[in-house]
């Protein structure tokens, strides 16, 4: 199991308690401190709180068991929301259209093009001008079925298991499978994205693949929606700088898009 260090120490601002909080209150004010700072470190809530890092810590468990938290070496940071299953959801896109048609720009004639699964490329899909002539892969059912009413678009499925979740192939037979072609481009999903710790994402399975995707291809494009910024899933997929061009949705933390252009991303 990948496990993340917090480097840095940070001063919380949680009013010192005058009587002792029940359980419930002190995680109520940890989880705004991981909201208004992005990550806790257990000594500091500690001291703040007047109790031991024992109680702390296991205040932190129980919010990692709620889903409210990911743990790391000293503390803590958000957790990332788990996505919906695909399958059998009717639920719209939240990607913005602008966002959506900007992205869908990046691909130009008879390019290859990577498409990771998620419901953000499957709705990139539809911005796509049906006049454009290319090769697409993906692992992703759903878009594979959304690129296929595209004319002058073929289409190719990577081989594997199928991820019940998400729609998408997995496996050995999938990460062999697109070793052997060389994108232009490749869509990445993000599940999670944090500036001390990077790409994240919920399975092995899933990590993997997008590690995968990532390395057979020259430019890696991702679509991020405000929500997905400060987060943080189970398994890296490696630091912010593997994406070439992120396209992000208005509202998202200013330190983390700053991060995002330190580390050299475009941001659109």
């Amino acid at each position: 199991m990948h496990e993340t260090v917090l480097s840095c120490s940070v001063v919380h601002n949680i009013a010192t308690p005058d009587l002792e909080l029940f359980p419930v209150e002190r995680r109520e004010l940890i989880l705004e401190t991981l909201s208004s700072h992005g990550k806790v470190i257990a000594v500091d809530l500690a001291n703040s709180l007047r109790v031991s890092v024992d109680t702390v810590r296991r205040d932190l468990n129980q919010l990692v068991t709620e889903g409210l938290a990911r743990r790391v070496h000293g503390g803590a940071l958000p957790a990332a929301p788990f996505p919906r299953p695909v399958a059998g959801s009717a639920q719209p896109s939240s990607v913005k259209p602008e966002l959506a048609r900007k992205a869908a720009g990046l691909i130009q004639p008879k390019n290859v093009v990577v498409f990771d699964g998620g419901s953000t490329n499957r709705e990139l899909v539809r911005w796509i001008s049906p006049e454009l002539r290319f090769t697409a892969i993906t692992p992703s059912l759903p878009v594979a079925t959304a690129l296929s009413e595209l004319p002058l678009v073929e289409v190719i499925v990577l081989g594997g298991r199928v991820l019940g979740r998400e729609l998408v192939t997995t496996g050995a037979r999938a990460v062999k499978e697109i070793s052997d072609f060389r994108a232009d481009l490749c869509y990445l999903g993000v599940c999670a994205i944090h500036r001390q710790v990077g790409v994240s994402t919920f399975s092995v399975e899933e990590l993997e693949l997008k590690q995968a995707l990532i390395r057979c291809a020259g430019t890696i494009a991702a679509i991020i929606s405000a929500e997905k910024f400060g987060k943080m899933a189970p398994f890296v997929v490696g630091p912010a700088r593997i994406l070439t061009t992120a396209f992000v949705e208005a509202g998202a933390d200013s330190k983390e898009i700053e991060q995002l252009r330190i580390d050299g991303v475009c941001v659109v």
